[in-house]
């Protein structure tokens, strides 16, 4: 004989054919509001229910040019029907947030009285530059009208000020309302877009409004703050960065004439990859000591300023130049600590 399975009334009941959860699209009608306001910029992506791993929302900024939107700006939403912290638990949670390559926008829609802010995420960068990441991470939103620069939290949690665009149902019909938010909100788009690009070259440091009002344009005073002491393996990709960026530019201005700008980042580019080995393990063109435009111009450069002597040592004339500059007196006393000015 069959037992038959009893089920208590306060058990969990399965799923009734005709029949959904009461609250089932509280979240889903805060995305729609949402999804209505930035459509009206750009291009907007839903991300599936089931995939949702922290965004909501793939958006983009577009420009009319004739009978096509070209776009122009990319950036993420993740939606929120509540005023409640967004929270990471976890290290791994917080690494993906420092981590995420593009602009990154936290949207509360207050349904009961019919508003949807938008904040910045710019406390994603503050801990990023510190390298010492929490365990958690708390971000609240706030119902300010004028914002603040980010500060440092030990506990982990971070006001997020005022929101940048503030809206209301009635707003959303304003066409001209509309077009002037559209401006504030791409000029934030293209500062945490800065940021992102700080953080992925390992940069330590982050810029955003010393204040700012809600629905007004942020370009007033920047202000910018970072790591000034980070460690020497927190800083390998930034070595790295300097070098790439010293070594394009410099052979650059090389083939404009400009063979100062050349020489010193050769001898710049040089310095790091001798002194910083670590940062440049495992990228294939820097097996040499001064690649490309900038090594072959300078380097080869300065040995032919000698006429008829054979040279064995290809950086012999780099070489040349950083004992020759060691040895002036100013900087032999700079290079040894000595009158060091107070703002070291």
């Amino acid at each position: 004989m069959k037992k038959q399975l009893k089920t208590s009334p306060t058990s969990r009941q399965t799923s009734v054919t005709g029949a959904v959860a009461a609250n089932l699209h509280e979240g889903s009608r805060a995305e729609v509001l949402a999804d209505y306001l930035f459509s009206g910029w750009g291009t907007v992506t839903p991300v599936r229910r089931q995939d949702d791993f922290g965004i909501d929302l793939y958006c983009t900024l577009t420009d009319r040019i004739g009978q096509r939107a070209i776009v122009t700006d990319y950036f993420v939403v993740q939606v929120k029907s509540t005023n409640e912290p967004w929270l990471f638990n976890g290290v791994d949670s917080v690494k993906w947030l420092i981590q995420y390559p593009q602009p990154l926008f936290l949207a509360w829609v207050d349904k009961k009285a019919g508003i949807l802010r938008v904040y910045h995420v710019t406390p994603r960068f503050l801990v990023g530059s510190m390298r010492l990441l929490p365990t958690r991470l708390e971000l609240i939103p706030e119902t300010l009208d004028e914002g603040t620069f980010v500060d440092w939290s030990k506990a982990g949690r971070f006001s997020l000020s005022a929101p940048i665009i503030r809206v209301s149902l009635s707003d959303l019909l304003n066409e001209t309302l509309m077009a002037k938010l559209r401006q504030v909100f791409t000029e934030w788009v293209r500062i945490d877009r800065n940021n992102c690009d700080l953080m992925r070259y390992g940069l330590l440091r982050f810029r955003m409004p010393g204040s700012y009002k809600v629905n007004e344009s942020p370009y007033g005073t920047i202000g910018e703050m970072g790591n000034a002491v980070p460690s020497l393996d927190d800083m390998q990709a930034g070595i790295l960065t300097a070098a790439e960026g010293a070594e394009c530019v410099g052979g650059q201005l090389a083939r404009h004439n400009d063979y100062a700008a050349a020489l010193f980042a050769a001898l710049f580019v040089d310095h790091l990859q001798r002194t910083y080995p670590k940062a440049f393990q495992g990228v294939p063109r820097w097996n040499k000591r001064l690649p490309a435009d900038l090594g072959r111009i300078v380097c080869e450069g300065l040995n032919d300023t000698i006429p008829r002597r054979r040279v064995n040592n290809p950086y012999e004339g780099i070489e040349a130049v950083a004992i020759a500059i060691k040895k002036d007196r100013r900087v032999a006393a700079f290079l040894a600590g000595t009158n060091r000015s107070r703002g070291f």
